[in-house]
């Protein structure tokens, strides 16, 4: 409001302090070094796809001339499979521990001085 008045009535405006430019260069540089931070959590937080070879069925028929070819590329084919299955074989499956502890618990009979001690 105050620098409003002031340009009315044709005095000169106010310089901006030091201080002020020097603590938006910060926040600029603060903001700009969370952005970084953030985008490489999220890099090493996302899964990795792994992805094979494409074999072409054509290249199965064209090489009819001989089964050992055929023999070939089928078992690379199934060798890639195997190793992505291979390395995605625990990803989003549950623990089993808790049924194990569960029933080690009951055997014990934790269960029963959990009750008589509320």
């Amino acid at each position: 409001m105050l620098r409003l008045l002031l340009r009315l009535l044709g005095i000169k405006d106010f310089e901006v302090c030091k201080s002020c430019e020097t603590l938006k260069q910060q926040l600029e540089y603060e903001r700009s070094e969370k952005k970084q931070l953030t985008d490489t959590l999220l890099a090493i937080v996302s899964p990795k796809v792994i992805e094979t070879a494409p074999v072409e069925v054509n290249q199965i028929i064209q090489s009819a001339g001989l089964f050992s070819r055929r023999r070939a590329i089928l078992e690379q084919r199934d060798r890639e499979e195997a190793k992505i299955l291979k390395q995605a074989n625990h990803l989003g499956k549950p623990d089993d521990n808790l049924k194990k502890i569960d029933k080690l618990e009951q055997e014990l009979g934790i269960q029963e001085e959990r009750e008589k001690i509320s």
